[in-house]
This record gives C-alpha cells, sequence and structure tokens, in this order.
C-alpha cells in the first residue's frame, strides 16, 4: 500500500471517529442476546443514499454475523412499495440529527416486519449529509433495530460515513467512490459491533485465527 493510500484511509478513520461513531449500536437491555436468526435490512427513506446505505449494511452483516440475512432484491420483492418513507426517530436532522425515538412509525415497521417473516428488521435513515469545506462529506445515519412478532425495539444507534481528506488545500472532493468506500468501512465496522452486542458474532476457522 502506498503511503498517499495509507494517509487516506487512517485520515478518515480519524474523522470518523471524531465525529463521535464510536457507540454505533446499543442493546435497550444489555443482558440482550438474539432468540431468532433470519433479519432484514430496511431503507426507512426512498432516496438513493438511503439505498444505499441499506444494500452497504446488507453485505457487511452478512459476512460478519451469523444472521441469515435477506437481500435487498428479496427485500423489494417482499415489499411492492418498497423503498417507502418511514417516520423515523428524530426531530430535526441538519449538522446533527435531533434524536427522539417516540416519532418513530413502529406501527408501519409492524408491517414491514409481518410481510419479510423474519425474526429481526433493522431500519437506516439517513436524513442529513453534511459537506464541510468542500472537501469532507459526511452522511448521518441513525437506525433501530426491532424484534418480531410485536417490533419490539431492541437495539438502536446513530453514526456517520465520512468521506475525504484536509492534509492538503489541493486534494480534491470526494468522489463517489470514495463515499462508496467510506460507507462500506462503516457498515462493516457497525456490522461487526451489532453481532458482538446480539451474540451472532461469526465464529472464526482455524485457517482465519
Amino acid at each position: 500500500m502506498n503511503s498517499g493510500l495509507l494517509l487516506h484511509k487512517l485520515l478518515v478513520l480519524v474523522l470518523f471517529f471524531s465525529f463521535g461513531a464510536c457507540s454505533t449500536f446499543t442493546t435497550v437491555d444489555s443482558n440482550f442476546r438474539a432468540k431468532g436468526n433470519t433479519l432484514a435490512v430496511i431503507a426507512g427513506l426512498d432516496n438513493e443514499a438511503n439505498l444505499a446505505a441499506a444494500r452497504s449494511m446488507t453485505d457487511a452483516l452478512k459476512k460478519n454475523s451469523r444472521f441469515q440475512v435477506l437481500s435487498q432484491k428479496q427485500v423489494a420483492q417482499s415489499l411492492p412499495a418498497y423503498p417507502t418513507k418511514i417516520q423515523g426517530p428524530y426531530k430535526t436532522a441538519y449538522f446533527e440529527i435531533e434524536i427522539d425515538y417516540s416519532k418513530t412509525d413502529v406501527k408501519k415497521i409492524k408491517a414491514i416486519q409481518q410481510k419479510l417473516d423474519v425474526d429481526y428488521v433493522y431500519v437506516l435513515w439517513t436524513p442529513s449529509e453534511t459537506v464541510y469545506n468542500e472537501k469532507i462529506h459526511q452522511l448521518h445515519i441513525i437506525a433501530q433495530m426491532f424484534e418480531s412478532p410485536n417490533a419490539k425495539e431492541v437495539g438502536n444507534g446513530k453514526f456517520a460515513a465520512t468521506a475525504g481528506r484536509t492534509d492538503c488545500c489541493l486534494v480534491p472532493a470526494p468522489g463517489d467512490k470514495d463515499k462508496a468506500d467510506a460507507l462500506k468501512d462503516m457498515s462493516e465496522y457497525v456490522a461487526k459491533e451489532i453481532a458482538e452486542k446480539m451474540g451472532m458474532q461469526k465464529k472464526t476457522t482455524a485457517s482465519e485465527r
């Protein structure tokens, strides 16, 4: 790996954590462990950024957990109107997401969960994106995990995918690939935390140790 690419990755990681994304998933009950193993990731908004986040998180959970995760294609086939807007757990979302979990449309999520026939749905919302000096793009995400059959909330989190660097004034603004890479890195991190806190870590083989 060349020094420029390494520096880029390090800066992205520093920015990722400096914006308060260290606690990306918390269970409502600290002793909670998953009782089932089927899961679907749902985009809570109908914009492309939210769909990209849902696709990325779906791939990350498949890779980093023991959940049997529905593909986004399977989700869309089971939900004719997908993606659709679901009222999320926030009052406002500009530079920061102002959290209010009482605002979530749990009734709508319960109906989605029943149609998908899965043990858990993990709903993601991407209500805002912040641009700093045209060099740093940050996608703000808030999410909740719900358990069947009554869409009981069992976990939640707020985090951000950050693309860009500020080490030189000549550095170009991040492109689509930079943003996709940042989203992928964020999803990997969050998926591992979800798996750990829900007791669904993927077992490592001898060759992986």
